[in-house]
């Protein structure tokens, strides 16, 4: 084991980047969730446990398969510290000059298609995508919550997404419930950041989410929300005695919003109050056919657009190009970004292999998908936070994946030799492995 983190720099590295999560468990637990994470970065495809066992974990460590399937299924990994590990390492890519940029967090869920019934949680869900033709869809649903980060690529400034939790929905749990409480583990980490600005569509702006929102005083929503939402004017003190009105004249979205040309549809902006928060709102109204009720799109902000193209105020571009970009706007061009957690989804379900599980309880599904988030997470925040894989800026975590998993088997490739050296008596003092690994660096 020492021999396989310590001849390769690459393979040092990644064993650096992964001691916080190490350091979480036992030493034995530890090396085995080492080699877990290094089979799913190294591997292509992860079918199984027992195929990460059988094509990796099996060829540098005596570990048995019955101890991989233990740790997953019975030991308490303890994920809710992995992913407040996994925003250490996201916050820690901030320059100083990118302070004053909100944290952007990502919050939706997620269904994956299973076959067969013996799976917990397991569960006929309904679909609106209609993926197979069909309104439901047999599987398990996830609730997913992902953080972004500004950063400098190649000295043009982007938010880079993260994963940070997975949780596995119950038939009779609430995801409001599920996602508050995620958001509350986050903001335990992000409650030093000036700014932090939660997205989400429709189904989160209520209930759990909308208070937990309004209990952190650095927290701000910007997501969709019903059109049928009940909004009212600002109250207008009139002079008269008594108790003055709290709210205003409730609004009509088709007959009370100032519609206007934008693009190939119509926008408008107005502040209101509503039953969710106590404060004031900012709704973006959208259609694409103001005589098609269907076409009405709503959008809420905490956060006014003022404020908004304050904080972005030297990174405009962020938000939208300089000829399409309208400041009364800016919630719905903050609201864009939400769609960075489908580009997670897609990515992890295409090339991470996230639906490819077989293991069958919750507890153990859970800590598979996440293992596999912090194995994402990985691809993307080594190319900006070690120098020995700045090489890979700017490409994709799968582009990033396969480079490193290239990495992991020439360093692997070296401490077996060296180990066949050391086994038929030949002492290896004459070989530096690490200047034959530059010199295959320089020839690659």
């Amino acid at each position: 084991m020492r021999t396989l983190y310590h001849i390769g720099k690459k393979m040092s590295s990644i064993k650096k980047y992964l001691v916080p999560y190490i350091e979480l468990l036992t030493k034995r637990s530890g090396e085995k969730l080492f080699l877990l994470l290094l089979a799913m970065m190294a591997m292509q495809t992860v079918s199984s446990i027992k195929h990460l066992y059988e094509w990796f974990m099996r060829g540098v460590s005596r570990v048995s398969l019955n101890a991989y399937y233990y740790l997953m299924s019975y030991s308490k990994l303890p994920v809710e510290k992995f992913s407040k590990v996994t925003m250490g390492l996201a916050l820690g890519l901030i320059e100083e000059s990118l302070r004053g940029l909100p944290v952007l967090l990502l919050l939706d869920d997620t269904l994956q298609e299973k076959y067969g019934s013996k799976f917990e949680c397991w569960g006929v869900l309904h679909d609106h995508t209609k993926r197979n033709g069909s309104t439901y869809l047999k599987g398990h649903c996830f609730v997913a919550l992902a953080i972004c980060v500004p950063v400098s690529v190649g000295g043009c400034v982007q938010y880079l997404n993260i994963p940070v939790r997975f949780r596995v929905r119950e038939r009779d749990e609430s995801k409001l419930k599920i996602a508050s409480e995620m958001v509350t583990e986050a903001m335990a980490v992000l409650s030093a950041v000036p700014t932090v600005i939660l997205l989400c569509d429709s189904w989160y702006t209520k209930g759990e989410v909308v208070a937990t929102v309004a209990a952190h005083p650095n927290l701000e929503l910007v997501g969709g929300i019903r059109v049928n939402t009940a909004m009212f004017e600002l109250p207008v003190r009139t002079g008269k005695r008594g108790r003055p009105p709290k709210k205003g004249r409730q609004l009509c979205l088709r007959d009370d919003f100032d519609f206007a040309p934008v693009g190939d549809g119509f926008a408008a902006a107005m502040s209101v109050l509503t039953n969710l928060f106590e404060n004031v709102v900012h709704m973006t109204a959208t259609a694409k056919n103001l005589e098609n009720p269907d076409s009405y799109r709503l959008f809420i902000s905490t956060v006014s657009p003022d404020a908004i193209n304050l904080l972005f105020a030297r990174h405009l571009d962020l938000l939208a190009p300089p000829e399409k970009r309208l400041p009364w706007l800016a919630p719905l061009y903050l609201y864009k970004f939400r769609w960075n957690i489908e580009v997670l989804f897609y990515e992890l379900k295409t090339f991470w292999s996230f639906g490819d599980y077989r293991l069958r309880s919750k507890h153990a599904i859970g800590n598979f998908v996440n293992l596999l988030a912090i194995s994402y997470a990985a691809a993307k925040i080594l190319p900006l936070s070690d120098a020995n894989f700045v090489h890979l800026q700017g490409s994709s975590p799968q582009a990033a994946k396969f480079a490193i998993a290239d990495l992991i088997r020439r360093d692997l490739f070296f401490a077996d030799f060296l180990s066949k050296l050391e086994t038929a008596g030949i002492s290896p003092s004459f070989f530096d492995p690490l200047a034959f690994s530059d010199f295959f660096d320089r020839s690659s």
